[in-house]
């Protein structure tokens, strides 16, 4: 494999906005290259931040990073939307490490659950940053990735993040197989007080409650999680609070339903700007 970095630069956006839209391939790993879209502030300071934008299934992250940049002007925050090729990462949304189904998937040299803390250091190193800490947005497929890379990766330098809209939800119950639950997989007690403490929101949409869209899995084990993305979020926060209670552990998650909007990525990144960049 082609382990030489090739980065393109173009500018591909305008809008109403300052900010443009610049493009790299990142090859500076033992994994298939992934395209990622970035947008950098006119000024870098030592408060600036990254933020990474997660696409869903349409893996559209160009279109994703659009929706943010009039949300970014003037903000403080360099915004990184990584796309993950269905040909390479078809199952991106479980790290890589199993399908939909919970069939396992044994290749550790896909396994993506240390990825976004690779790109950090090469965007900090490229862009020169100092700050130590980034934030993470996801939609829909972005959101289940998010989850479970909160759970599953080693990283820690995580401050804030925002999940909207997942299709469904790795539990903390070791009785269920992933990615349905941790049955099997390596998760300390360390680890899950760090992801109960995390400055986190699961962000749903009054609207998102059609059982019957197409693109919402229903297999049995999903469907005992709601009949849909409203009441899946919904339980899945629930289930945290509980399970926070019984270790003891406070939980600082935040839970908003953002009225009137359906399954729409530009309407849900409105919501979780205001969280994500209400400091920047």
């Amino acid at each position: 494999m082609n382990k030489i970095l090739l980065t393109i630069i173009f500018l591909s956006f305008q809008l109403e906005a300052s900010r443009v839209i610049e493009k790299t391939i990142f090859s500076y790993w033992d994994k298939p290259d992934i395209d990622i879209f970035y947008s950098v502030p006119e000024t870098i300071s030592e408060e600036t931040k990254i933020l990474f934008i997660m696409h869903g299934d349409s893996r559209s992250a160009e279109r994703y990073i659009t929706d943010w940049l009039p949300l970014a002007e003037n903000r403080n925050v360099v915004l990184i939307a990584p796309k993950f090729s269905k040909e390479f990462y078809k199952e991106y949304v479980y790290l890589m490490k199993s399908n939909e189904k919970g069939r396992t998937i044994s290749d550790p040299f896909l396994d993506l659950e240390n990825s976004l803390g690779l790109l950090f250091d090469f965007f900090s190193s490229k862009l020169k940053l100092s700050n130590k800490s980034f934030r993470l947005y996801g939609y829909s497929g972005g959101s289940q990735f998010i989850h479970r890379y909160l759970l599953f990766s080693e990283e820690l330098r995580i401050d804030k993040v925002a999940m909207a809209n997942a299709e469904f939800y790795t539990f903390v119950d070791d009785s269920k197989k992933y990615p349905f639950g941790i049955k099997g997989m390596r998760v300390s007690d360390d680890r899950l007080e760090w992801f109960l403490r995390l400055k986190a929101g699961v962000f749903l949409t009054d609207q998102n409650n059609d059982a019957r869209q197409s693109n919402l899995p229903a297999m049995r084990k999903v469907r005992k999680q709601g009949k849909n993305r409203l009441q899946r979020g919904n339980n899945f926060f629930n289930h945290l609070i509980k399970l926070g209670k019984d270790r003891n552990i406070s939980f600082r998650w935040r839970y908003h339903i953002v009225q009137g909007v359906a399954h729409d990525n530009s309407g849900m990144s409105a919501a979780a700007s205001s969280f994500l960049l209400e400091d920047l």
